[in-house]
C-alpha cells in the first residue's frame, strides 16, 4: 500500500508539472491546426477524397504525440536530479523505483489526456464532413496510444542512466528505427544480403517494432482490421514498455547521481 501511495503522489505531481509545460500547448495547437486543415486540402484537392481526412488527422495525432512522449519523457527524471529536489523524495520512505514508476505513470495520463483531445477534434471533423466514422480509426487511435506508452517507456529507460542529450538522440533513433525494421528484414533477406541476414534477424526481433503498431494506412483505406490483430498488437506494445521499466529501474537504482 506504502509503495502505491509513493507511486500516486509522484505520479500526480508529475502530471501537474507537465501540465504547466508551454510546449504542450504549443504542439496541442499545432496539431489542431493540422487537423482542421484538412479540410481545406480536401477542398482543394482534384476529386473529393475522404482519405485525406484520415491521414492528416492519424498523423497529426502520432507526430505530436510522440514528440511530447519524447522531449518530456528524457526530461523527466534529469530535471529532478539537476533541480535537486530528487534528494528530498528520496529522503522520504521511496525507494527509486517507486520514483521512476510514479514519472512514468505520470507522463503517461498526460498523454492519455492529450489524446483524447486531439482524437476528438479528428473524429469531430471526419463526423462533420461524413456524418460517421469508420471503427477501424477508432482502432488506430488506440495502437497510437500503445505506441505512445511504449516510446515513453524508451525514454525513460534511456533518462535512468544518462543525459537527456543522449537519451533525446537514442530515443528519435529508436522511434525512427522502429518503423523501418520491416523494411531492414527485408533488405536482409535479399540475395546479395546473406552476410549481413543475422544482423537484421536481430535488430527486427530485438529492437522494438513500432511498425506493428502503425495501422494508419490501413484505417485510412478502410481494411477491416480484426480484435485478435489489435490485442495481440496491444499485448506486444505493453510487454516491451513492461521490459524497457523494468530494466530502467535496475539502472536506476545503481546510478550515482554526484
Amino acid at each position: 500500500m506504502r509503495a502505491l501511495r509513493n507511486i500516486k503522489a509522484v505520479a500526480m505531481n508529475t502530471y501537474r508539472e507537465a501540465v504547466r509545460e508551454k510546449l504542450l500547448y504549443t504542439l496541442l495547437m499545432f496539431a489542431g491546426l493540422m487537423i482542421a486543415s484538412s479540410i481545406v486540402l480536401v477542398k482543394i484537392h482534384l476529386g473529393y477524397d475522404e482519405r485525406i481526412y484520415y491521414d492528416v488527422g492519424l498523423a497529426a495525432i502520432a507526430l505530436f504525440g510522440s514528440l511530447i512522449a519524447i522531449f518530456v519523457g528524457i526530461n523527466l527524471v534529469y530535471r529532478e536530479i539537476n533541480s535537486k529536489t530528487i534528494y528530498t523524495m528520496l529522503a522520504k520512505p521511496m525507494r527509486r523505483w517507486e520514483f521512476l514508476i510514479g514519472k512514468y505513470l505520470g507522463l503517461v495520463g498526460l498523454l492519455a489526456l492529450e489524446i483524447v483531445l486531439m482524437s476528438a477534434l479528428f473524429l469531430a471533423v471526419v463526423w462533420f464532413q461524413k456524418g460517421t466514422f469508420p471503427a477501424e480509426l477508432l482502432y488506430a487511435i488506440v495502437l497510437i496510444f500503445v505506441e505512445l506508452v511504449l516510446l515513453t517507456a524508451i525514454a525513460i529507460f534511456f533518462s535512468s542512466f544518462t543525459t537527456p542529450y543522449l537519451a533525446g538522440m537514442f530515443t528519435v533513433s529508436l522511434w525512427i528505427i522502429g518503423h523501418l525494421l520491416a523494411d531492414i528484414r527485408e533488405f536482409g533477406n535479399l540475395p546479395d544480403s546473406e552476410a549481413i541476414r543475422p544482423l537484421t534477424e536481430a535488430l527486427y526481433w530485438g529492437l522494438p517494432n513500432l511498425d506493428r503498431l502503425d495501422i494508419k494506412g490501413l484505417a485510412a483505406d478502410g481494411i477491416p482490421i480484426t480484435l485478435k490483430d489489435l490485442w495481440m498488437n496491444i499485448a506486444y506494445g505493453l510487454s516491451y514498455a513492461s521490459l524497457l521499466l523494468f530494466s530502467a529501474t535496475q539502472l536506476f537504482r545503481v546510478r550515482d547521481f554526484r
